[in-house]
């Protein structure tokens, strides 16, 4: 079983709860960028692929060359509105490997 990692220094709050299925698992390779399956809103995706497709071809100075340009962005700001909001505005302590599905609502 995969033991919680030492938390960053800076970072704020508990980490994994082991106890309730959260892993963290070992740090990825540093690859820049990994490859994640995700689910969108329909409307929400259908969107970010009109944007992402126009852009590209039509807008250079936006710099969004596809759609992971528009997604990365999104989820950096909102992470960090998270952070700000519940961590004092440090990163959370990293979580490298998460459990399948959603947590039960008790």
């Amino acid at each position: 079983m995969a033991q919680p990692t030492q938390p960053t220094p800076g970072s704020v709050g508990v980490g994994p709860d082991t106890s309730r299925g959260e892993v963290t698992g070992e740090p990825g390779d540093g690859q820049r960028r990994v490859q994640r399956t995700i689910n969108f809103d329909r409307g929400v995706l259908d969107r970010a692929r009109a944007a992402a497709t126009y852009l590209a071809a039509r807008e250079p100075a936006s710099g969004v060359r596809s759609l992971a340009d528009i997604v990365n962005l999104a989820v950096a700001a909102r992470v960090a509105e998270l952070e700000k909001l519940y961590n004092d505005g440090k990163p959370f302590r990293p979580v490298y490997r998460m459990p399948p599905g959603r947590p039960s609502r008790n």
